[in-house]
């Protein structure tokens, strides 16, 4: 049997030594041993052993009594051996035990239930010694000497418990038993959320699994506590913003977090604007308690284009970071330019209304969702020209007249602008109508507009024929001038400028003119009309009078007849 066990049996001994004698120890009395060295003992129960169970101790006792004092130890009364080599004070052999050990042997298997093996524990007592490995203490007392050692016997034994602390898996208990090497069970315990960090003992001191547990107590227990630390983010399992694409409307942000360790503590929101290249905060959450599970919304009212970042912290500062994809936000309408360079005035130049778009965020040079379309249409509706950006259109004859022009670019989410603008084209020439004879000179000039009876009639207007809209709309007769022409000299006889201004109502603007060549004006070669519109078109006509004729062919024609 081994020491251990031994010494076990010791200690059921001494407590059925204990129930039956109470305090009275056991003795055995040796005799006369025989004993050597210093106070030369010798004689009939020099010694005397008691063992005796010390019950707070747990422990035996081993009592050594001699009757004959020991000079050696001066005026001491106690002295401590430290090692086998001071035995040269004293020396005598083990303690033989006798019958009386196997009668409380006995009674300790019966009374107390106990189930010793009398061979056991007398090897057990034998192994002690007088030195007990050092610890014993002799006392002087008196002229007696008494050597004392306290041995344990029974080892001290606890139970090691293990609390999870909120969380599952615990270890099963574990007993310590003194004297043999116990390690913690290396299972862990787990809980939602949570690490497990290591054991708090209730005796002090944090412990690892699977680590060396030494310490020792009689009875009781030690609890282990589970100590767990948060170090799981919190989770975000939604987070959107939408719409991914160009919408005229709003935009909503939403998500939905969660933390199953220590819970929410708060959600920030952050925008990025790629207008201004900045970040903003435009939204925040806190979350009292152990909010573990939170959603929410955001509706974004500004246009451009964005995407945001969701930040969520837990209690313990443990940190998530989403981000979401863009969103496209466009409010404003198109900007029409260019429309403002074209003529306002009559002209006889074909218009040309040339115009684009643009579509900027309001109060900035930043692209919204871009043109879809940009057109021109005359005044019934008809689109004459399109594109998307810019395009132009250069007015045919038959836009005569005065016509508006609508121009209306739209954007790629509906939004769209109108421009209108006023044309007046006029490319008709003024009309000069009246009795005329074409007659060939002697020379073989062809002379037309011959002028009857000396007297000019004309009537001059202008109109335009071709207008799509409402015909004779034209721009006027501006003025009307009446030339003498003498071989190289012009001299202007008769002029009459108006600035008539007609409205759609009336049909065309018209002058009369009237002139009666007089008889000293007969010298003339010819007489030239001119006659301008405000539009800038110029329309002339020679005329020829008898007089001239006269001169001409005077030779042949009897001028009295004309007198």
């Amino acid at each position: 049997m081994k020491w251990k066990n031994k010494i076990g049996v010791c200690l059921c001994f001494m407590l059925a030594m204990m129930f039956m004698f109470h305090t009275t120890a056991l003795a055995d009395d040796i005799g006369d041993t025989g004993g050597t060295g210093q106070g030369n003992i010798t004689g009939t129960n020099v010694y005397t052993f008691n063992y005796i169970y010390d019950r707070n101790t747990d422990a035996i006792e081993l009592q050594v009594v001699t009757k004959n004092p020991i000079s050696s130890f001066g005026n001491t009364n106690t002295h401590t051996y430290t090692s086998p080599s001071e035995q040269l004070v004293l020396h005598t052999q083990n303690p033989i035990c006798g019958n009386s050990i196997d009668n409380a042997i006995a009674t300790m298997n019966s009374v107390g239930g106990y189930n010793l093996s009398v061979a056991d524990v007398k090897a057990a007592l034998n192994s002690l010694g007088y030195y007990d490995k050092g610890n014993g203490v002799w006392m002087y007392n008196g002229g007696f000497l008494t050597y004392v050692s306290a041995v344990k016997i029974r080892p001290q034994v606890h139970t090691i418990t293990y609390n999870a602390n909120g969380g599952s898996g615990a270890p099963g208990n574990q007993t310590k038993t003194q004297g043999q090497q116990l390690f913690l069970s290396t299972k862990k315990p787990t809980r939602t959320g949570y690490t497990f960090k290591y054991w708090t003992a209730s005796i002090g001191g944090n412990y690892n699994p699977g680590q060396e547990y030494t310490h020792d107590q009689n009875g009781g227990t030690v609890t282990m506590t589970a100590y767990w630390r948060d170090e799981t983010a919190p989770n975000c399992s939604d987070f959107y913003a939408i719409p991914n694409y160009w919408s005229a409307g709003n935009g909503t942000v939403g998500f939905t977090v969660r933390d199953q360790g220590s819970g929410l503590a708060s959600v920030v929101l952050q925008r990025y604007s790629a207008v201004t290249n900045s970040w903003s905060t435009v939204r925040s959450w806190t979350y009292n308690g152990t909010t573990s599970s939170q959603s929410g919304t955001y509706t974004e009212s500004l246009e451009g284009v964005f995407y945001y970042k969701l930040t969520i912290k837990d209690k313990v500062g443990n940190t998530t970071t989403k981000t979401s994809s863009y969103i496209y936000l466009d409010h404003s309408n198109p900007i029409i330019s260019g429309a403002e360079n074209t003529v306002a005035d009559w002209t006889n130049v074909a218009p040309v209304i040339s115009v684009s778009a643009t579509d900027y965020f309001s109060g900035t040079s930043h692209t919204g969702s871009g043109l879809s379309s940009l057109v021109i249409r005359d005044d019934t509706g008809r689109i004459v020209a399109s594109g998307t950006t810019s395009t132009s259109y250069t007015l045919a004859s038959r836009y005569e007249g005065i016509h508006t022009w609508s121009i209306t670019a739209t954007d790629n989410v509906g939004h769209t602008s109108n421009k209108t603008v006023t044309t007046k084209y006029d490319c008709t020439k003024p009309g000069i109508d009246g009795t005329e004879i074409t007659f060939v000179r002697p020379d073989g000039v062809t002379v037309s507009g011959y002028c009857q009876d000396n007297l000019i009639d004309q009537h001059i207007d202008d109109e335009s024929r071709r207008s799509i809209n409402v015909p004779n709309v034209t721009s006027g007769i501006r003025s009307v001038i009446l030339c003498r022409v003498t071989g190289a000299n012009r001299v202007v006889i008769y002029s009459d400028s108006t600035k008539v201004v007609f409205n759609t109502s009336n049909t065309h603007s018209y002058f009369d003119m009237n002139y009666e060549i007089t008889a000293d004006e007969k010298s003339a070669s010819y007489y030239e009309i001119i006659v301008m519109d405000f539009a800038g078109n110029k329309t002339t006509k020679k005329l020829t009078s008898q007089y001239s004729l006269l001169s001409w062919f005077h030779t042949s024609i009897d001028r009295s007849t004309y007198e």
